[in-house]
C-alpha cells in the first residue's frame, strides 16, 4: 500500500454518485465484519468474477462493468479508470498525478494506492459447505427450437382501415379488377382465335353493307324529298360523320379481331416501342385514335357537349380493344364519364391504378371491375400489375387523377387525396410526405414499413409516432441510425437521444467499440461509458488498441500525456506496422482535428515513410500527403527529400514463375473451422473441445467453452458465433473476442447459414424463406424475412457489400437471389442461364455479388488449364495449372480481387493463387497427399487450412506469407 501525503484537497469529487458503470466494490474491513465481508461478497458473485483481501478490506472486481445506483451499492462502488479501479470520480488533471496503483481509493481527503500483488486472492467457493448435496431427479432438457418474434413485420390493413371511415367501401367489381391485375387473365375465346380468313372477310363485308345501309336510312330521313342518290353522296354534312363513324367501328372490330389470338401468349411487361412498332402496339394515339380526330372536328359543330366528351373518350378508348378487349375499353370509358360528370365517390372506386415508382411488373388482362374497398395492395414496395394503355390514355388518367388528388386536398379530405396518391397515381414517396405534413405519423410509418421505403425515413416516421422500439429495430436492421437522428434532432430530441444511445449499443454488439464511445459521446451523461468502452478497445491490444489512441486524442486531448510511452513503442517496434498503419487510417478517416490528432501524425509521419521504403506500407502518396498536412509542421515539411513515395509494386507484378511453399508439419490438434483476425489473430473452432483465441504464432491467448464446428465472423472481426448441431438443431453461442465473454444464444432449426454477419442480423434459411435473426437478443428477433421462395435456400453467400441465396426450384434448377447491404435492396434474381456449348461446367457464385463459370480444359501440351467466364460476359479467361496435378479433384473459391484454386489428388494436393485477370497462379502451397484444403478470404489475405491444424496465411497486398501449426 502507498498513501499520497497532503493530495488529497485536490480531489474534487471523493464520493461516487448516481447510476454509474461500476466494476467492483469494496468493502472496508473498519466497517464491515469478516463474515458480513463474505455475506456481501457471495450475494454478488458472479462467473468471472475476482475477490481480494487487504489488510483494510476485501476487493471484489466484476468480470465486466455493470450499471447500478451508486447508492444502494452493499460497499464502496469502484469505478474503472484505465488500468485501477477508483472509489473516487477523478478529473483528467487529477488523473496525471495520481500514483501507479491497481486500487485507488479516497479516504479522509487522501488518495490511497493499492497493488493486487501485495493482495490475497479469496476463494468464496470454499465458503460453501457442500457436504450434503441433495441429489434431484434431472429435467428432460432436450432442446427446442426458439419461437421466432416479428416486430417488423408489415401491416396487414388496406388503406380503409389505416385512414378510417372517411374512405367509402368499395364495390364487388373493383375486388375482381384487383384480383385481374395480379395476373388472372382473360383468355380470348377459342371460337374467335380459330376463326378462318375467309369467314371473318365476309363478316367484314356483312357489318359493311348492313352499317351502309343503317348510314343510308338516317342521312335520308332527315330530307322531305328522301332521295336515294343522297345515300351515296359522301358530302352530305349530315351523313359524313355516320359514315367516318362506321368505318371507324369496322375497323375497330377488325383490329380486335387480329389482336385477339395474341393475347394469350402476350408478355408478361408492355411492348416496348421497338416491339410496338413491329406488332402494332404502340404506345403513341393508333390508327382509329388519329382518324378520329378529323371526324371530332366535324362532329363538334353539330353535336352537343356530351357527345364530344364521348367522342374524345372513344379516341382514347376504341384502340384498347385492339390490346385489351372490349370489355375492358368499355370499363375505361365508363370510368372516365364518372369522373367527368362529378361523381367522384363512383369514380374512385373504379379507378385503375397506374404504374408508379416502382414499376409495373406486367399487363393485366382481365376485365376491370369496382372496389368493394379503398384497400392499398400489399405488395411489399413493388407495383402490382397495372393495365397498358398507351401513352396518351396513361397521360390523361394521370392528369386526371392529378386533378382529382388537388380537389379533394383543397376541400381538406386528407384520406381520400391520400388514396389517390398512393393507389392510383402510385406516388409512394409523396404519399408518405403528404401524411407526414398533415402530422399523420403513425399512418405514414405503416404504409412506409408496407412499401419497404428507406430504412431512415422509417425510422424517423416510427419515432414521430412514438413507436419507439420499432423504430430501433428498423434501425438496428439496416443500421440506419446515423441518418434517422440527423434528421431528428433539431425538432425532436428526445427521439434523437434514444436512438443514439441505442445505436451505441449496436454498435458494441457489432464489436465496433470505438465508434460507440464516438456515437455517444455527443450526449454529456453519458461520457463515462463512452470512455469504458475506449479503455475496452486500449485493453485489446493490437490495432484496435492502435486506433483507440486516435479516439482518445479526439475525444479526450487532455489525457493523450499519459499514452507516451504506448505511442513511442508502436513508432519505435519494427513488427508493429499493422498498428501504424491503423493510426494512418484513423487519423484519415477523422473529419476535424485538433492539437492531440496533429502531435500523433508528427510523431508517427517519419515511421509512415519507412514503412513504405520497405515495402510494408500501402499508404498512397495522396494519403501521405494527407497526413502532413494533418501534422502542420513546417519543420517536418522542410525536412521531406521530395516527392512523396508511393507504395512499392506488388511483389507479384513481375513474378515470371510460380513460388511454391510447403506447410509444415501437422501436430495432432483436430480443427473443424478458423477464422481471420485483425493483426493475423485466429479463431479456431475445435469441435467439442471449444473455441480458442491465439495469435498470429498459434498461442493460445483465450479459450472460450463454447463447442463448435463453425465460425460465424463479424465485419469488425471482434465478434463471433460459435454454432455446432445437435442432431438437426444448430446451436449457437455468441463470442466477445474484446472482454472474453461468451452468451448461449439457444438452439434453431435451419437449412443453411451465412459464414459472415455484421455483429447483429444473421441471415439464415429455412425451407422457402429468408430470415434475418437479431443475435443481440437472442435467436428469436427476425429483423427482415423474404417467405414463399420459389425455391429451397441450400447456401447464402455474403460480403459486407452484398448478399446472394441460392436457391433450388422443384426441377433442382439453380437459382440466385442478390441483395444489396445494408439496406437490403434486391438486385437481381432468376435462374443462372447454363452454358451448353461446354461439358462438366461448375457456377460459383461469389460473396461480392454476381456468378462465374469454370470448367476444366487441355491445352496442346496436355497441360491442364481452368477456364473462367464470368457473368454475361463471352470472353473466357484460363488459369495455368500445375502440370502434375491434371485430372486432380478441383474446388475454386472466388475472393474480393482474386481466385483460390484447391487440387487434391491420391499422391500430391495443393492450393494455387492468383490475382484477378492473370493467366498464371502468383504462389502455390504444397499440401501433404489426400488433405481437404479449406480455402477464405478476409480483406486481402488468404486463409488456408486443413482439420490437422496445419494453417498457411498470404497477405496478397503486402506479399507476406505465414504458416503455423495449431497445437
Amino acid at each position: 500500500m502507498a498513501e499520497t501525503p497532503a493530495f488529497g484537497s485536490e480531489i474534487r469529487h471523493p464520493v461516487l454518485r448516481g447510476r454509474a458503470w461500476l466494476s467492483g466494490i469494496w468493502l472496508p474491513a473498519d466497517q464491515y465484519g469478516e463474515a458480513e465481508r463474505k455475506m456481501r461478497i457471495l450475494a454478488n458473485w458472479h462467473a468471472g468474477a475476482a475477490a481480494y483481501r487487504f489488510p483494510e478490506g476485501d476487493l471484489l472486481r466484476y468480470a465486466a462493468p455493470m450499471e447500478q445506483d451508486c447508492e444502494r451499492v452493499p460497499g464502496w462502488p469502484l469505478q474503472r479508470l484505465g488500468r485501477t479501479l477508483s472509489s473516487a470520480q477523478i478529473e483528467a488533471d487529477e488523473y496525471e498525478k495520481l500514483p501507479l496503483a491497481d486500487l485507488w481509493l479516497v479516504r479522509g481527503g487522501h488518495v490511497q494506492g493499492m497493488l493486487l500483488a501485495n493482495a490475497e486472492i479469496l476463494k468464496p467457493g470454499e465458503w460453501l459447505d457442500v457436504s450434503a448435496p441433495v441429489i434431484h431427479a434431472m429435467y428432460d432438457c432436450r432442446i427446442a427450437e426458439a419461437k421466432l418474434e416479428q416486430p417488423l413485420a408489415a401491416t396487414t390493413q388496406g388503406i380503409r382501415q389505416l385512414l378510417g371511415k372517411q374512405v367509402p367501401v368499395a364495390s364487388y367489381e373493383q375486388k375482381q379488377f384487383l384480383r385481374s391485375l395480379q395476373g388472372e387473365s382473360a383468355p380470348p375465346p377459342a371460337a374467335m382465335a380459330s376463326t378462318p380468313a375467309w369467314r371473318k372477310s365476309l363478316i367484314v363485308v356483312a357489318m359493311l353493307s348492313a352499317c351502309l345501309a343503317l348510314g343510308a336510312f338516317i342521312a335520308s330521313s332527315g330530307d322531305d324529298g328522301g332521295s336515294a342518290s343522297r345515300v351515296s353522296d359522301s358530302s352530305s354534312p349530315h351523313f359524313f360523320p355516320w359514315l367516318m363513324l362506321i368505318a371507324l367501328a369496322v375497323r375497330s372490330w377488325q383490329k380486335g379481331q387480329e389482336s385477339a389470338p395474341q393475347k394469350a401468349s402476350t408478355p408478361a411487361r408492355p411492348p416496348s416501342p421497338e416491339q410496338a412498332g413491329r406488332t402494332g402496339k404502340t404506345g403513341k394515339p393508333g390508327a382509329i385514335a388519329q382518324a378520329l380526330i378529323p371526324a371530332r372536328r366535324t362532329v363538334e359543330r353539330a353535336m352537343p357537349q356530351a357527345w364530344r366528351d364521348w367522342l374524345a373518350r372513344a379516341a382514347m378508348t376504341s384502340h384498347l380493344s385492339g390490346i385489351l378487349g372490349r370489355r375492358q375499353a368499355a370499363y375505361m370509358r365508363q370510368m372516365l364519364e364518372m369522373f367527368e360528370n362529378g361523381r367522384l365517390q363512383d369514380a374512385l372506386r373504379h379507378a385503375i391504378p397506374l404504374g408508379g415508382e416502382g414499376g409495373s411488373p406486367g399487363q393485366a388482362f382481365g376485365v376491370p371491375h369496382a372496389r368493394h374497398d379503398f384497400k392499398l395492395g400489399i405488395r411489399n414496395g413493388a407495383a402490382g400489375p397495372s393495365m397498358y394503355f398507351g401513352d396518351d390514355l396513361s397521360r390523361h388518367l394521370r392528369q386526371l387523377y392529378r386533378k382529382t388528388f388537388e380537389k379533394l386536398d383543397r376541400e381538406g379530405n386528407v384520406d381520400q387525396a391520400v388514396f389517390v396518391l398512393a393507389e392510383l397515381l402510385q406516388s409512394h414517396a409523396e404519399a408518405i410526405n403528404y401524411l407526414e405534413r398533415h402530422e399523420r405519423y403513425s399512418q405514414a410509418a405503416e404504409l412506409a414499413l408496407l412499401w419497404d421505403m428507406e430504412a431512415g425515413l422509417i425510422v424517423r416516421l416510427m419515432c414521430k409516432a412514438g413507436d419507439l422500439p420499432r423504430a430501433m429495430a428498423v434501425a438496428r436492421r439496416d443500421n440506419a441510425f446515423a441518418e434517422a437522428i440527423a434528421l431528428l434532432e433539431s425538432r425532436w430530441p428526445v427521439a434523437a437521444r434514444q436512438l443514439r444511445e441505442e445505436w451505441a449499443l449496436a454498435l458494441v454488439d457489432q464489436g465496433r467499440w470505438l465508434d460507440a464511445a464516438q456515437a455517444i459521446w455527443p450526449i454529456e451523461s453519458m461520457r463515462e461509458r463512452a470512455i469504458e468502452w475506449l479503455q475496452r478497445a486500449e485493453e485489446a491490444g493490437g490495432s484496435l488498441a492502435a486506433e483507440a489512441l486516435v479516439r482518445r486524442a479526439r475525444l479526450l486531448p487532455h489525457s493523450l500525456d499519459s499514452q507516451e510511452q504506448h505511442v513511442l513503442s508502436i513508432r519505435d517496434d519494427d513488427d508493429r506496422g499493422m498498428e501504424r498503419a491503423a493510426i494512418a487510417h484513423a487519423l484519415l478517416a477523422l473529419d476535424s482535428h485538433n492539437d492531440e490528432t496533429r502531435l500523433l501524425a508528427r510523431a508517427l509521419f517519419n515511421a509512415w515513410l519507412v514503412d513504405q521504403d520497405k515495402g510494408m506500407g500501402r499508404l498512397s502518396a495522396q494519403q501521405l500527403q494527407r497526413l502532413l498536412d494533418i501534422a502542420q509542421d513546417p519543420l517536418l515539411c522542410a525536412d521531406l527529400p521530395g516527392k512523396l513515395p508511393s507504395p512499392k509494386p506488388n511483389p507479384f507484378a513481375d513474378k515470371k514463375e510460380v513460388s511454391w511453399i510447403s506447410v509444415p508439419a501437422a501436430i495432432g490438434q483436430a480443427v473443424s473451422d478458423i477464422a481471420l483476425l485483425p493483426d493475423l489473430r485466429l479463431l479456431v473452432a475445435q469441435g467439442e473441445a471449444g473455441v480458442t483465441l491465439r495469435d498470429d504464432r498459434g498461442k493460445v491467448l483465450h479459450h472460450f467453452a463454447a463447442p463448435a464446428d463453425n465460425i460465424v465472423l463479424a465485419d469488425s472481426g471482434h465478434v463471433a458465433l460459435a454454432a455446432i448441431y445437435r442432431g438437426e438443431m444448430l446451436c449457437v453461442q455468441r463470442l466477445d473476442l474484446v472482454t472474453r465473454e461468451q452468451r448461449d444464444l439457444g438452439a434453431i432449426l435451419v437449412d443453411c447459414y451465412a459464414s459472415s454477419f455484421d455483429g447483429v442480423g444473421w441471415t439464415v434459411g429455412q425451407g422457402d424463406a429468408i430470415r434475418i435473426l437479431d443475435t443481440g437478443h437472442g435467436l428469436s428477433r427476425v429483423l427482415w424475412q423474404i417467405d414463399k421462395l420459389p425455391g429451397r435456400a441450400i447456401r447464402i453467400l455474403r460480403s459486407p457489400s452484398c448478399e446472394q441465396y441460392e436457391l433450388a426450384d422443384p426441377d433442382n434448377k439453380m437459382l440466385l437471389w442478390q441483395y444489396s447491404l445494408p439496406g437490403r435492396r434486391l438486385e437481381s434474381r432468376g435462374h443462372i442461364p447454363a452454358l451448353e456449348k461446354k461439358a462438366e461446367v461448375s457456377v460459383i457464385p461469389s460473396p461480392w455479388g454476381g456468378y462465374r463459370y469454370f470448367w476444366m480444359a487441355w491445352d496442346e501440351k496436355e497441360s491442364p488449364w481452368l477456364v473462367v467466364q464470368f457473368q454475361g460476359k463471352e470472353k473466357e479467361h484460363g488459369l495455368a495449372l500445375p502440370p502434375q496435378m491434371s485430372g486432380a479433384a478441383i474446388n475454386a473459391t472466388l475472393g474480393r480481387t482474386g481466385l483460390a484454386v484447391s487440387l487434391r489428388q491420391e499422391n500430391d494436393a495443393c492450393v494455387v493463387l492468383a490475382r484477378d485477370g492473370e493467366q498464371y497462379p502468383d504462389i502455390a502451397f504444397s499440401w501433404p497427399a489426400g488433405v481437404h484444403i479449406r480455402t477464405k478470404m478476409h480483406g486481402d489475405c488468404w486463409l488456408m487450412f486443413d482439420r490437422f491444424g496445419r494453417v498457411a496465411i498470404m497477405d496478397m497486398a503486402r506479399c507476406y506469407a505465414s504458416m503455423l501449426t495449431i497445437a
